[in-house]
């Protein structure tokens, strides 16, 4: 039901009749993330965490002109975090409705029903949380894995590159640019669109299953 629901929207959105927002956080380290790992037959896979100048950016894709707005800090993101990013992007909203789509986050729950009832008054805002365990419906998800795996590049350290700085500067302090990744998504947007079927995945999980042994699958 939401889904056909959310496709109504999207329609809508597209038309300029609603403005229809993807709203969601995600975390940002100055380090790459690990995508893929190994380890030896009949021992867990152990990696040690790595949060090097972690930023937490919420964000929210405006799905009509396909444009991401952002705002990062350097904390974890609460909830008073959250009603303050709605507000201000419900500043920026004309005379069309808005529907801001949420997943099922305990902090996204939290936003109590009086500032629900004040967005739906004063900005004629709604939230629409998505059935749960379905991000894929999420399109912001889409962008922030092309951010974290497609566009960002990591320069490789050498120990003696460190060591140099280290004596001339104390220690190294590196930032990640959320706003250099805005821009390149802003200035070359195009429509994100899931191309693999559900059959086409659990496809793709039978075959890797099949090649591990002794999963039970």
């Amino acid at each position: 039901m939401k889904r056909a629901t959310l496709e109504k929207l999207q329609r809508a959105a597209r038309k300029a009749a609603i403005r229809l927002l993807f709203l969601d956080e995600a975390g940002f380290c100055g380090s790459p993330p690990v995508q893929r790992s190994w380890s030896p037959r009949g021992l867990p896979h152990a990696i040690e965490p790595n949060t090097h100048t972690r930023r937490s950016v919420l964000g929210a894709l405006d799905f009509g002109p396909n444009k991401l707005i952002h705002s990062s800090r350097a904390g974890t993101v609460k909830g008073a975090d959250i009603v303050r990013f709605i507000d201000n992007l419900l500043a920026d909203s004309d005379d069309r409705p808005t529907v801001i789509v949420l997943d099922n986050a305990s902090i996204h729950h939290g936003i109590d029903e009086a500032t629900r009832d004040r967005w739906l008054m004063d900005h004629q805002a709604l939230l629409f949380y998505l059935p749960p365990y379905s991000p894929e419906l999420n399109k912001i998800e889409i962008v922030w894995r092309h951010l974290k795996y497609r566009w960002r590049c990591f320069a490789t350290w050498t120990e003696d590159h460190r060591c140099r700085i280290g004596r001339s500067t104390g220690r190294v302090r590196h930032q990640i640019s959320s706003q250099f990744f805005v821009n390149t998504y802003n200035e070359n947007c195009k429509p994100f669109v899931w191309t693999a079927s559900a059959d086409s995945i659990l496809e793709k999980l039978h075959r890797l299953c099949s090649r591990i042994s002794g999963t039970g699958h």
